[in-house]
Formats: C-alpha cells, structure tokens, sequence
C-alpha cells in the first residue's frame, strides 16, 4: 500500500533536516560568503561562491543520531591568479580563515577543501575552483593539480530527472540515504547514488511510474535492482556530465559493490512486500521493516490535508528555502 500521507509525515518528521538548522545554516553562508569577497587576497579574484552537492541538490537529510553533524558544500568560483599554482587557492584561503579570531578555531583543510567545523551541527566545506574557458578546475592542494569538473551542470541534470520524475526524484533520493544511513550494511557515495537513480529515469516516461512519492520510491528501488542484478561485476558509470570521469573509481571498489548488490536485493523485497500489501496495519508494519519504527503507525490531528496537499505541490518546485520540510 503506498500510504502517500505516511510518507510525507515521515520524511516531515524523521527525514528531512530541520528548518531551523537550515536557516543558521544560510545565516552563516552569508557571513562566509561576505568574508572571503572582502577579503584583501581574494577580494579581486571572487566571481562567486555558490551551493554544491547535496545542499545544492536539496537531498540533504537529517543526521541519523542527535549528535551528528552533517556538511554543506560551496564551490568558491574565483579568477585565475597567474602567481598560484594549484595547492595555493586552498592554502591562502585556509590562511584567511586562520589568522581570523572569529575561525582560527574552527578552521582545517582538506585535499581539495577548507572546512568551518560548527562542531555538534554542521560543518561547511569550501572547495575553490578557477572558471577557465566555461570550464571549472577544481584546486588539489595534495597533488598540486587542477581537476575538471562540473557540478553546477550536474545539479542541472539531476533537476531535470527530478522535473522528469514527476518532481518526487529528490524526495525519494532523501529516503533511499535515509535507509542506507540507518542500516549501516552497505555503503555508497551520494554522488554515485544520485546518479544511479537519476540513470533509472527515461528520457520520456509513463508518469502513472512517479504518481507520488511511495511510488517513485518503490519505481526507482525496482528499477535499480534490475540493474544490479544485470551486471554481476561493478559497472562503468560516468559523471552524466563529464563523460571522462566513472564515478566508480574514486568512491567504490569491487567488494562494496557485490555488497551492496545484493543488499538492494533484499531490501527490495522489502519495499515490494510493503507496496503491493493491500491491507493498511500489515503493510505500515512492512515499512516499519524497511525504515524502522520511526514510520508512522498512525497520523493524528490531520485537519489540513487540503493545506499539507498545497505545501506538496509548491515542494516540488525544489527552488526556495523554506520548501525543504515539505
């Protein structure tokens, strides 16, 4: 049974990041934002810092225990310098945060990133890139090279599935991490996730397959394990937008694949028997297998069901703010 108020009640209450760590989380985007553009090294080089990944994307979900952080992530468009070579864009803007009272702290540096740790809420990674020729290089400071990439395009391509879909592809993606946060049994990358759904989304499809979300869930998850279950050895799968890069190679291996091969199987199973169920408590107890006991069992109080349906529809649209919790 597909139970589409249950779903939304769960993704509402369980799922879904909190509105409020949302908005301390664009409080302090705009204070970063601000502090790197005035700053004097990079004041006359900043074209833009905007959302990438799972922020960007709206597929963010809230962190499986009380206590976990989870990122957000921003690509720090800049000019080139023609004095920096690659590790320099990530050092010098470390640089700036560190010999700052208000982050010195806080700060650290990763391979391709600078991290503001919010420690026990969020942490925000910065990833400085340079725009050459339409193209945009992101800086490895380990390596000291500059990497092609685009996520700006692949955000594009994943909305342009979610519009496919029905607009019910980001939702389903939130569920699907959600499951995959909470099992522990398998592992995999959101970006390689992402991709293989939005993969399982035709160009033209039926839509009667993405009516509502419990339906694109269970769609997506059938449509997955078919394609699993056709490549018994890790496939290519490439960056939908840069044919040069398999998203394979850097976030899994041959091992994890076979696992999570034949997770999917079993939990579609699952999420097969909790769909076609034809009667309400047996099939809320089957979801309950799939998602755990933080499924609902029942929804109380449900007087604005006209009004939950309008807040529905404007999320489909994925663009403001204040649409994550719906």
């Amino acid at each position: 049974m597909k139970l589409t108020e249950y779903f939304d009640k769960f993704l509402k209450d369980t799922v879904n990041l909190n509105q409020s760590r949302l908005d301390k989380l664009q409080e302090k985007e705009k204070i970063i934002r601000n502090f790197i553009k005035d700053s004097d090294i990079f004041k006359d080089l900043y074209k833009n810092m905007v959302e990438q990944g799972s922020y960007a994307q709206k597929t963010i979900i809230k962190p499986a225990k009380n206590n976990q952080e989870f990122d957000a992530d921003f690509l720090l468009v800049l000019k080139e310098n023609d004095e920096w070579e690659a590790k320099d864009y990530v050092n010098e803007l470390y640089n700036i945060f560190k010999n700052n009272g208000n982050y010195e702290n806080i700060v650290r540096r990763k391979k391709r990133c600078v991290v503001i740790d919010y420690s026990g809420d969020f942490h925000i990674d910065i990833v400085p890139c340079i725009e050459k020729n339409s193209n945009y290089y992101v800086c490895n400071r380990n390596s000291n090279n500059f990497e092609k990439d685009n996520p700006i395009a692949y955000k594009d391509w994943l909305m342009q599935k979610h519009k496919t879909a029905n607009y019910h592809l980001v939702k389903s993606i939130r569920l699907f991490k959600y499951l995959r946060n909470i099992k522990t049994d398998f592992s995999i990358k959101s970006i390689l996730l992402n991709t293989l759904l939005g993969n399982r989304i035709k160009t033209l499809e039926n839509t009667s397959d993405f009516s509502d979300i419990p339906t694109t869930f269970y769609t997506l998850f059938d449509r997955l394990n078919e394609y699993l279950q056709n490549n018994k050895t890790m496939p290519v799968i490439l960056n939908p937008v840069l044919s040069e890069e398999d998203l394979t190679d850097r976030n899994w291996d041959d091992d994890k694949y076979k696992n999570f091969r034949e997770k999917i199987s079993m939990y579609f199973e699952k999420v097969k028997d909790a769909y076609k169920e034809t009667n309400k408590d047996e099939s809320i107890k089957k979801w309950q297998k799939v998602f755990g006991d933080e499924f609902p069992s029942e929804i109380k109080n449900d007087n604005n069901k006209s009004a939950n349906k309008n807040l529905s529809a404007l999320g489909a649209l994925a663009g403001s703010n204040k649409l994550w919790g719906y």
